[in-house]
């Protein structure tokens, strides 16, 4: 049984002479893929690439798996060509069955011929080669894959023939090569290589002066199209016909070099414990794929010891086979702690040394002309690791097509993509789960198994970044008795002074600092504050707050400290420093900001974020009178915030900001800002059900408060501490800080202190279930809230008052104090839900669902959610009195899943029993 597979034109497989019925579409792009690749395993993960490209279907692997069992079924009795390898498939196909098999056996029959000295047989053989061509290779397949693959055999057709024109000038067929060269250039213009065989042809025949023209022409065009000149061997062939030598002198003259020279192969070791990155090797995959003839360019850059050059080496050994004329690798020391960079023009030497040059230009430009002329005639693999940036590999980058330059560097090489076309990998930390299974591989996968929590918490503590993932690993599988809890343990506290490595290559302060080295005064101020600042996110305005700065100073340094991969730039003009960066951010600050600035500093931070936290309060008056800020300290800058949409966003963005700032103790004005700032999201954190948030952040005010000594700031502090722990049914714990609030505000001595402690009191009795009690403290806060002119907190004290009457069945009392409301400006929504409740206890239904709608049309817009919340549930208490269980159910479900939503357990535990109530489904 005979096979006969070809690529040279449309795709076609022949079984004993007859066509296999190969269906077009992805089963052909998988074929194409395995026959590129002849002979050797090409993973699934380069098969997902090159079928699917970004458009990743729903488990693409099996996908592909699928598609290769329809190949094999469509082979027949050939279908055991298609082998598995592990996690990856190979086509077994012998050199007289391939016809790009045979092209490249007869290219190499041809050149030991020309060795000979058989000229005219190199040149038949050639003809063989050239005749497999049925038209442009792959032309009926769609795809990228597919045309990158036919772009490249279309670029290696040129090649030979170019071998063969060459082999029959030098067999005395100039005459003839001339027409066949002027067609094959007026689709190929600026193809150096052909236009050196044109004016050799034309030489030999005589024709000197036009051989000079074409050179010119050329000249011409290259200037044109690309900025650039002829390349060495076309200037020194020019040269040789100027002088009437022979063009042949002129290539023996040239600075080709050796054809015994070593093919380099310089890829350093890649590490057997490699984890994950599947998606960054896909990327470029199709980078390469896509780069077809082309001088293909791709970048990979990160932050300092997240894995770039590890991923670079790892890819480069997996693709290395595509480059038969070697391997090329070079560390740049970009960033490097302990060397200083290397020159491009050293790099260069180094490089023509293992291209086989044996004299080696001295200046840049000389080398980087004579390497781009030999890489011209080569498919060579660059690695270039450790880059400072664009500048510094400019010269090294191959221009003519086959090779393709891998870069890494911790900036992110902004003007390769944008001047060179590079294609660029931003390489993140790992995830969860390849941070968890890179240190079972170091430490073993039983051990790794026997404690996974503690596994989980080493990873989180390492930030999931692989160089400390790596010293980590390397520390407990030195110590196999070190139990995995204790180090998790270590670790916890403070990972980067736990990290020390001996070797400074792989300490990651190390690391950190030879990138913070290289900033200006402006970035570095900017870097430091990071380890002020408590995170995860800094937007400019911050930013500038904190460095004193404009904000287009803030910016400015933001977007230097992103191009060094020192920060990461997120959506909405945010920005975030990894954990590991922000600890050593932190050493800085202490080490090389002064005191006196560092307080400053801390104040401007606070205050950005209390400004801007009072601008988006939806409870602008919950202070009162008592709540004056003054004026800001200088070089603070408030965040633009404008409307409801645009504050509930910022709270929702800042929230974590907001409890870290509360942990601050940097004196006397920073307490009395945090203070202020714990009352300022008190009632938000009340109406959203969050207790425990409530309990952290009043404790950090009532410490601040403590410190200041002041007596009202204490009595506001343990009021909230009282109501988060009756919302967390710590009953006992709340009414002993209602006590306390209660003797701080007698301390005071003013109105509003003591109308609080009485309201801190009320909502004590009323969650204990206690309706007179806390109808009596609410009239008591409301006229300590109307001495002291306070008509916010009084209107709350009027609304706690007829909330409990009516529970208490005094209805006439409760349809007063809401009534009262419904007058006053704001008060509209508290009004119609307490009015409601009136209207429900007294069997007015329909009215009381009317008052419910109008309460939860004002509640929704001001985004009370507490309240309203607590209305969807009345609504199913009226609909449930009204015999219609459907709509109660209805009610009592979303205000069950809000509840959930809030964390509010109590209040969806009682709405769950409510629905299991009703019964049905």
């Amino acid at each position: 049984m005979t096979l006969d597979v070809r690529l040279l034109g449309p795709l076609e497989v022949l079984v004993d002479g007859r066509p296999a019925a190969i269906p077009r579409g992805n089963v052909s792009t998988v074929l194409a893929l395995l026959l590129d690749e002849a002979g050797r395993a090409v993973p699934l993960s380069g098969l997902v690439v090159g079928v699917y490209g970004d458009d990743l279907p729903l488990d693409p692997e099996t996908q592909i798996q699928n598609t290769v069992g329809v190949l094999r079924r469509q082979l027949g009795a050939e279908r055991g060509r298609v082998e598995t390898v592990g996690r990856a498939y190979r086509f077994r196909v012998g050199e007289s069955e391939l016809d790009t098999l045979r092209c490249k056996a007869k290219e190499s029959e041809a050149r030991r011929l020309r060795r000979e000295g058989r000229g005219e047989e190199a040149a038949a053989v050639l003809r063989e080669a050239l005749a497999e061509w049925r038209g442009p290779a792959l032309a009926d397949l769609p795809g990228r894959a597919a045309g990158a693959i036919g772009r490249r055999l279309d670029e290696y057709r040129l090649v030979l023939l170019e071998q063969r024109i060459d082999a029959d000038i030098e067999t005395g067929r100039a005459l003839g090569a001339i027409q066949e060269l002027r067609q094959i250039l007026a689709a190929n213009d600026t193809r150096q290589r052909l236009v050196g065989l044109l004016m050799r042809a034309l030489h030999a025949c005589g024709r000197t002066a036009e051989a000079l023209e074409v050179f010119a022409a050329l000249k011409e065009r290259l200037a044109d199209a690309l900025g650039a000149d002829p390349n060495r061997e076309l200037v020194e062939l020019h040269t040789a016909i100027l002088r009437d030598r022979p063009p042949d002198a002129a290539s023996a003259e040239s600075a080709e070099p050796a054809r015994a020279a070593p093919v380099p192969a310089m890829l350093p070791r890649t590490t057997p414990r490699f984890t994950g990155r599947e998606t960054e090797i896909r990327a470029l995959d199709r980078f390469l794929m896509d780069a077809g003839a082309e001088a293909g360019l791709a970048a990979v850059t990160g932050m300092g010891g997240v894995g770039k050059t590890a991923l670079a080496v790892r890819w480069a050994h997996r693709v290395a086979h595509r480059f038969p004329d070697g391997q090329l690798y070079f560390n740049l020391r970009g960033f490097d702690p302990a060397a200083p960079r290397a020159a491009p023009e050293d790099v260069l030497g180094e490089a023509l040394a293992a291209l086989g040059v044996r004299e080696v230009p001295s200046g840049l430009d000389e080398r980087a002309g004579l390497y781009r002329t030999i890489l011209a005639q080569r498919r060579v693999l660059i690695v270039l690791d450790n880059a400072r940036d664009a500048a510094h590999v400019r010269p090294l980058l191959a221009t003519a097509s086959g090779s393709f330059t891998i870069v890494t560097s911790r900036d992110r090489l902004v003007g390769l993509d944008a001047n060179e076309g590079a294609e660029v990998v931003h390489l993140g930390v790992l995830s969860e789960a390849e941070s968890e299974a890179l240190l079972a591989r170091r430490i073993g996968p039983e051990r790794a198994g026997a404690d996974g929590a503690a596994v989980a918490t080493i990873a989180a503590a390492c930030g999931r970044l692989p160089l400390a993932l790596t010293l980590v690993g390397s520390w407990a599988a030195a110590d196999p008795r070190l139990p995995l809890r204790a180090l998790a343990d270590r670790l916890a506290g403070g990972v980067l002074g736990a990290l020390v490595s001996t070797d400074v290559a792989s300490d990651p302060r190390a690391v950190f600092d030879s990138s913070y080295q290289l900033l200006d005064e402006r970035d570095a101020l900017a870097f430091c504050l990071f380890g002020l600042h408590p995170g995860p996110e800094m937007s400019p305005a911050a930013a500038a707050s904190l460095m004193g700065a404009a904000p287009a100073e803030a910016r400015a340094a933001l977007a230097e400290l992103a191009d060094g991969n020192l920060v990461d730039r997120l959506g909405g003009e945010r920005y975030a420093m990894h954990g590991l960066l922000r600890d050593y951010a932190a050493e800085c600050f202490a080490d090389e900001v002064l005191d006196a600035e560092r307080g400053a500093a801390a104040l401007r931070m606070i205050e950005h974020y209390l400004y801007a936290a009072h601008r988006a309060d939806r409870f602008p008056a919950a202070g009162g009178h008592r709540l004056d800020l003054g004026p800001p300290a200088p070089g603070v800058h408030i965040e633009p915030i404008d409307g409801a949409a645009a504050a509930e966003a910022w709270f929702d963005a800042e929230r974590p900001v907001l409890r870290g700032l509360l942990r601050v103790e940097a004196g006397f004005r920073t307490d009395r800002r945090v203070w202020q700032l714990g009352w300022i999201l008190a009632e938000r954190l009340t109406d959203r059900y969050r207790g425990r948030e409530l309990l952290e952040v009043q404790g950090a005010a009532l410490a601040a408060a403590e410190r200041r000594g002041d007596a009202l700031e204490r009595a506001v502090s343990l009021g909230y501490l009282a109501i988060a722990l009756l919302e967390l049914g710590e009953s006992g714990a709340a009414r002993e800080r209602v006590e306390q609030a209660g003797a701080f505000a007698e301390r005071d001595g003013g109105p509003w202190a003591r109308g609080f402690a009485a309201y801190a009191r009320a909502r004590w009795a009323g969650g204990a279930g206690r309706d007179r009690e806390a109808v009596e403290h609410a009239r008591v806060a409301r006229r300590g809230f109307r001495d002291a002119a306070d008509r916010f907190w009084e209107h709350r004290a009027v609304h706690l008052a007829g909330w409990h009457s009516a529970a208490l069945g005094e209805l006439d009392a409760a349809r007063g104090c809401f009534e009262e409301l419904r007058t006053s400006a704001g008060e509209g929504a508290a009004a119609h839900a307490g009015s409601g409740l009136v209207a429900h206890l007294e069997r007015r239904y329909d009215a009381a669902l009317g008052h419910y709608r109008e309460a939860l049309e004002g509640f929704g817009a001001s985004g009370a959610a507490r309240w309203a919340t607590r209305v969807r549930e009345l609504v199913g208490d009226t609909h449930q009195a009204m015999g219609d269980t459907g709509a109660a159910r209805e009610a009592w479900t979303l205000a069950e899943r809000r509840s959930a939503e809030a964390g509010a357990g109590a209040e969806a535990e009682r709405l769950r029993a409510k629905l299991d109530a009703l019964g049905g489904t």
